[in-house]
């Protein structure tokens, strides 16, 4: 039995299908919000170079 596999027969629902469609479609924006969220420092750690600060002047506007 543990040799030669069974054949296994599987029926996924038309919403069971959607809601995972879903979740990886949600797994894939998510990704791309945390990416645009922290852009400029995963840029810095490959050009090495510093992101700018805000500074006093700047808040103050």
């Amino acid at each position: 039995m543990l040799i030669l596999p069974s054949v296994g027969f599987a029926y996924i629902d038309p919403g069971s299908g959607s809601a995972i469609m879903s979740a990886i479609i949600g797994f894939f924006v998510a990704i791309g919000l945390v990416i645009k969220t922290f852009w400029y420092k995963i840029k810095s750690l490959f050009t090495g170079k510093p992101r700018p600060e805000k500074t006093d002047s700047d808040s103050n506007s």
